[in-house]
């Protein structure tokens, strides 16, 4: 199980990364929303403590989905005007705030969906649009090898906070924006700027549709599935929403706008 956390998530980070700079920053923003972090480990919890609780977690992913949204558009927002340290600081408090609000909310998967649904609509609306769409960015050569082993520590974090606080803990913690802050951040700090960090969480914005379908699929499957059927179904339909959302196929409506 160390091994998969330590690995798993570093490799499929990297290949995001590699992915940005061939297909550019909203490629790589829509590959890394891809449940790459939240399905290992909301696979791992699972298999570790029972399928009542995998249930459990995925249903608080799912209303998590709304924090993380949260995170994306204070940092896209602030972004244009402030560092990548300030930025990524208070856009974590937002996170935090999110959470906090939420545990509040009636913990039904009504309310979750709901609140998943409308901020994967509305999210995309509120973000920062970026003065430009072709970004060249000229990468660091300690850049790769960076977000790998923050991506570790990040995963790392976040599953032993959820396994040793519940499962409502541990599903939100699983959709902590771990690879949101990291991707942005280095983005920001690096020669493309704010308007790359902004490209890149508008493409993560879209792909935020795979990982509520993913959560959704393990939240209602788990319950009468076994953890192979539901971890298979899950997956596939992440990843069938997730090649609709492809925006070298289909530009999302604010860069679309952009463009015209």
């Amino acid at each position: 199980m160390i091994a998969l956390k330590v690995l798993l998530v570093p490799v499929l980070l990297g290949a995001v990364t590699l992915a940005g700079r061939r297909w550019g920053q909203s490629v790589a923003g829509w590959l890394g929303s891809f449940p790459i972090v939240a399905g290992p480990i909301l696979l791992i919890l699972t298999f570790e403590n029972g399928n009542s609780f995998g249930a459990r977690a995925a249903q608080m992913s799912l209303a998590g989905i709304a924090a993380a949204m949260l995170f994306y558009v204070v940092y896209a927002r602030l972004a244009m005007h402030l560092n990548w340290l300030v930025t990524l600081i208070t856009a974590l408090a937002a996170w935090l705030i999110a959470v906090l609000a939420l545990q509040v909310l009636p913990q039904t998967l009504g309310v979750s969906a709901i609140l998943a649904l409308l901020t994967l609509i509305f999210g995309p609306c509120c973000m920062a649009m970026p003065n430009k769409i072709d970004l060249k960015i000229t990468p660091h050569p300690l850049e790769l090898p960076a977000r790998m082993i923050m991506g570790a520590l990040v995963t790392l974090c976040t599953s032993a906070l959820g396994t040793t606080q519940g499962a409502d803990i541990a599903g939100y913690a699983a959709l902590f924006p771990s690879v949101g802050a990291v991707l942005a951040t280095f983005s920001h700090r690096g020669s493309g700027g704010e308007n790359s960090a902004r490209v890149l969480l508008l493409g993560m914005t879209q792909g935020m549709w795979s990982v509520g379908s993913f959560c959704l699929a393990l939240t209602l499957l788990l319950p009468t599935w076994p953890l192979w059927g539901a971890a298979l179904s899950a997956t596939s339909a992440a990843i069938l929403t997730h090649s609709i959302t492809d925006p070298r196929r289909r530009a999302i409506p604010p860069l679309q706008a952009i463009r015209k």
